[in-house]
């Protein structure tokens, strides 16, 4: 056992906690516009472009505390 290695990553973790976020914003766009009464092809339009939106901002973020970690 080495005493040096302070630090523990653990980016499969961190890969699916974003990915299980941007599937939560997901439904969450998805049971709105049906709330709305909006069709399905537009339900999955929003689903898929806020699971999008959501998982580029998360790799972003994910990427910039890699980065910038002390």
């Amino acid at each position: 056992m080495s005493a040096n290695n302070a630090t523990c990553t653990h980016p499969v973790r961190d890969l699916i906690t974003v990915a299980l976020c941007a599937a939560l914003a997901a439904l969450t766009a998805v049971i709105i516009v049906m709330g709305f009464k909006g069709s399905a092809l537009d339900a999955c339009k929003a689903g898929g472009g806020v699971f999008l939106a959501v998982m580029t901002v998360g790799l972003v973020v994910l990427q910039h505390l890699k980065r910038h970690a002390c």
